[in-house]
């Protein structure tokens, strides 16, 4: 009797310890599954937890690729009052802006063969400056006509001359502009012409230095760069969430008909020397040599010098110390001004 007695007990018992096994295994179980299906906030994608590795670094911005750069292309975009809004400088990757015919400025827009935009313009004439500016990337530049002296260096020296009065298929006319301000081109047709003509285009110039993230925010939020006519002021505001710049001009940001705001990661002016050669007021602008530069980045300046040698090479931007000055990727605008055209502020 007392025999099946302690039988019933270690029965019992073990019955007991299988249950509280099976009873962790349950728990194991839950709890494995519940760290599987833990819900991921936006904030926490894998793209943040795991860093981005870049493949392939984008020469006229920083950005990060995966395949070969298409190489870029240049559009002459008109600034008059009567040309605004503009349509697809927002999606530009490097601006030179600067006076054409006083108070008056206009833009050179260098934009990525990688990127879609679909309108771009107003596209204006061409000047000398802009043409040497153009050189430096050695891709199609697209202008309407230009002052003799920019159309001759053109024809003379530069393989991708793309003037709409030779290749007026690439361009259309807005009906709702007026002209001279209505003609427009996009990234398609402009790839579409290099298809046509088959032209080489590579992504063979000089690349500025990027640097990876940008810096610690700064006290410098705003730069003011007075062309000295109230439609021409502009200023650049620094944007502490986005940590980039937002422009305004004639006293409003300057955005374009959709909304897109037009901003930059990076802001320099470079200064140099400008004279006016005629009647009409057109001006002969020096590219190349050096001059004072400040560089503005994460509402910082960095005082400093561009330099340029020769019109194949880059204008590249100097500390003090004479070390060549890192970017921060996306947007570049450029404001080149002289002591005399313009004041500048900040």
């Amino acid at each position: 009797m007392l025999k099946i007695k302690k039988q019933r007990i270690s029965f019992i018992i073990l019955i007991i310890v299988l249950a509280f096994l099976l009873l962790g295994t349950i728990v194991v179980v839950i709890r494995n599954e519940r760290t599987l299906n833990i819900p991921v906030k936006n904030s926490d994608t894998v793209e943040s937890i795991i860093p981005k590795v870049c493949e392939k670094i984008r020469k006229i911005d920083g950005r990060c690729i995966t395949q070969d750069e298409a190489g870029v292309f240049g559009v002459m975009i008109d600034n008059h009052v009567g040309a605004r809004p503009p349509a697809g400088l927002s999606q530009a990757s490097l601006v030179y802006e600067t006076i054409v015919e006083s108070p008056i400025t206009r833009f050179l827009a260098i934009f990525s063969l990688d990127e879609d935009v679909v309108k771009i313009g107003p596209v204006r004439s061409a000047r000398p400056f802009y043409v040497d500016w153009i050189k430096e990337f050695n891709g199609p530049y697209a202008h309407v006509g230009g002052s003799n002296e920019a159309i001759e260096n053109l024809n003379a020296t530069y393989d991708y001359n793309f003037d709409e009065f030779y290749n007026g298929e690439y361009f259309y006319r807005d009906n709702y502009r007026s002209a001279p301000h209505n003609v427009f081109t996009s990234s398609a047709l402009i790839k579409k012409a290099v298809e046509d003509k088959k032209w080489d285009v590579k992504s063979d110039f000089e690349g500025w230095k990027f640097r990876p993230e940008p810096g610690v925010d700064g006290n410098v939020l705003g730069i003011e760069i007075d062309f000295k006519t109230y439609d021409f002021l502009v200023r650049w505001e620094y944007d502490v969430t986005q940590k980039n710049y937002v422009r305004y001009e004639g006293h409003k940001i300057h955005a374009e008909k959709d909304g897109a705001e037009i901003r930059a990661s990076n802001v320099v002016i470079m200064y140099t020397e400008s004279s006016i050669i005629d009647n009409y007021g057109r001006r002969d602008t020096r590219t190349l040599g050096s001059g004072q530069a400040l560089v503005f980045q994460n509402g910082q300046v960095i005082e400093g010098l561009w330099k340029r040698d020769k019109l194949t090479d880059r204008t590249k931007f100097y500390n003090q110390a004479g070390e060549e000055i890192s970017f921060n990727v996306g947007t570049t605008w450029i404001e080149v001004v002289t002591a005399e055209t313009a004041k500048v502020k900040y």
